[in-house]
């Protein structure tokens, strides 16, 4: 009878799993209909010159890219775990196709299999928290369709570490509701590999780790094997992946802002104090004694972490200026509320539509709805990770890529929970209020909120244009040197600098001192400022335009970017019809 069920259960999530993983390729391949991925950006961009400098040059641990200099040479806090298997896939084909044939073939083809590993991942998921009489091929369609957004970011082409991160982080939330004894190794294992990547997910990671902690200090059931497992994944991955990844000098070196000795001592720091207390901790301890307990082990990890490492308390953001700040971080629109997108049009309505819907799911997906799930910690430890993600993007919409791949995977047990409240009229009364809550919530608010004028301002401009199709032809005449560009402009020149040649401006917050000088001179009015941020430049360059640029809003770049020209700043020859512009800076004549 059991082998039955097993063959059942199996032959079923294939099925789930073929379902889901067609309605997600149809998805991407629908945002690749117009061959522009909906998420592709400038992460993107950089990752790709990051690979293809380290298949030309080599170095796995050198993470150096002389292309780019502020005026040090740039160090990428990104990691090679992301690289590793477009470096493979490249690398094997190379001798067929050549190194740039080979690239494109390797960024097409990895995503989509991320994707597939995002679909395996979420069948588990949903099959872990969904009465199985409830589960159908339909609902997995439903699932798919609302992991829009989710999906887009595993388009072919779309190499940036996010799509990484979000399935670490489902990771984490099948660790966190496996019954088995493999949880907890799922979830030290997705904790540790998503901070090798970034530390974009590190309050993910908190919530995770706290939730662990939690579920041991309640005695909830198999929390013991849970919290030992979680300690030691941690500290196994730490150490393996990151002298895999990272390297035994990078290891001891402190970057706040990547994975370095702050955070390997972190991490085993508190794997430590999991598994020590998993392992000498009686049953018959109170709950109050486990957490005194916990409470001390876990604070004497964070003082001495503190005192070790000072710097590291300033976040990793220490290196942006008032200038950077200004001109240019202040103006992301991830680094705002989710009330930014009042000022995005349609898709800011889209966007605050789709929030909503996962709101709702998140109310249904409360495990206090069903007589099962009421007491079960597990449950309740995967939906408070997922809607702490939810949480987090209403603060800052940069995490909104977590709840959009997170939240979805809830949507057949809320329909389960949905149906069994229709079954009375009282029920239907509550889930019509459950239902209406956050569409009238973010309706108001939007509302509320005054919509203001995009700021789409000579900064912007310099932020945004990158001489899309051009040939960038002229470059490869350049004798070495130090190029200065708007910061929009500063990657496609990476991308097509001759070597010697190194540009100066990224919009990346390790490139802060080129982004400062960029501003400096392109964008104020300060003849000793714009000279001193020159120096150590040999050429300048922007993107011509076809309309007036206020001179009052940026001053050099306006007289550049309209053909106009400078003193002190000499046109090179323009080679065919691009766009565009270099100068060779002359120090003397300079105003």
């Amino acid at each position: 009878m059991c082998e039955a069920e097993t063959k059942q259960g199996a032959s079923g999530s294939a099925r789930h799993f073929l379902v889901l993983v067609a309605v997600l390729l149809a998805v991407v391949v629908f945002d690749r209909l117009d061959g522009i991925s909906f998420f592709g950006d400038i992460d993107d961009e950089l990752r790709l010159i990051q690979i293809r400098h380290l298949l030309e040059v080599g170095g796995w641990y050198d993470l150096r890219l002389p292309m780019i200099q502020l005026p040090e040479v740039y160090q990428s806090p990104w990691s090679r775990l992301v690289d590793l298997p477009y470096v493979v896939i490249a690398s094997a084909l190379r001798p067929l196709l050549g190194l740039d044939g080979a690239l494109q073939v390797a960024t097409l083809v990895w995503p989509p299999v991320l994707l597939a590993g995002l679909a395996l991942l979420a069948v588990r998921f949903v099959r872990e928290i969904t009465p199985g009489e409830r589960l159908s091929r339909a609902s997995f369609v439903l699932v798919g369709l609302l992991l829009i957004l989710a999906a887009w970011e595993f388009s072919p082409g779309r190499i940036d570490h996010h799509n990484m991160q979000m399935l670490l982080m489902l990771l984490i939330m099948l660790g966190l509701v496996t019954k088995g004894g493999r949880g907890g190794w799922l979830v030290g294992t997705g904790a540790t590999l998503s901070l090798i990547i970034g530390l974009e997910c590190l309050p993910f990671v908190a919530v995770a780790l706290a939730l662990v902690a939690i579920g041991f200090i309640l005695n909830a059931e198999r929390s013991r094997q849970m919290l030992a497992d979680t300690g030691l994944a941690m500290g196994l991955a730490a150490l393996l992946a990151g002298l895999l990844f990272v390297g035994p000098e990078g290891l001891t070196e402190t970057a706040c802002d990547a994975f370095s000795a702050p955070f390997l001592s972190a991490l085993c720091g508190y794997a430590a104090c999991f598994w020590l207390l998993a392992r000498f901790i009686s049953d018959d301890t109170r709950w109050l004694s486990r957490l005194t307990v916990l409470a001390l082990g876990g604070c004497a990890v964070t003082l001495a972490l503190a005192l070790l490492y000072p710097g590291c308390l300033s976040g990793p953001y220490h290196m942006i200026d008032p200038v950077s700040k200004t001109y240019w971080f202040d103006r992301i629109q991830q680094e705002q509320t989710i009330l930014a997108f009042r000022q995005e049009g349609a898709t800011g309505i889209a966007m605050l539509a789709f929030l909503s819907v996962t709101s709702v799911i998140a109310i249904f997906a409360c495990p206090l709805w069903r007589r099962e799930t009421r007491q079960s910690f597990r449950h309740w430890a995967a939906f408070l990770f997922a809607t702490s993600a939810l949480l987090m993007t209403y603060g800052l919409i940069r995490y909104i890529r977590f709840p959009v791949a997170l939240l979805p995977l809830y949507l057949p047990l809320t329909l389960a929970v949905w149906s069994d409240l229709a079954s009375n009229k009282a029920g239907r009364f509550v889930s019509l209020l459950c239902v209406m809550a956050f569409p009238v919530l973010i309706g108001s608010l939007y509302l509320a909120v005054p919509a203001r004028t995009a700021q789409q301002d000579a900064v912007w401009l310099m932020s945004g244009d990158d001489c899309r199709d051009d040939d960038y032809a002229e470059l490869r005449a350049l004798a070495p040197g130090r190029i200065l560009a708007p910061t929009g402009l500063g990657l496609a020149l990476a991308r097509n600098v001759p070597v010697g040649v190194s540009v100066g401006a990224i919009p990346f917050h390790r490139a802060a001192p080129g982004i400062r000088a960029s501003f400096t001179v392109f964008a104020m009015d300060d003849k000793v400022q714009r000279q001193a941020a020159l120096a150590p430049f040999n050429y300048v360059a922007v993107c011509h335009v076809p309309f007036e640029i206020s001179a009052q809003d940026a001053p050099l770049y306006s007289a550049l970017a309209n053909n106009r020209g400078w003193p002190g700043l000499v046109p090179l020859p323009v080679q065919g019809e691009g766009r565009l512009r270099l100068f060779r800076i002359d120090h003397e004549r300079l105003m």
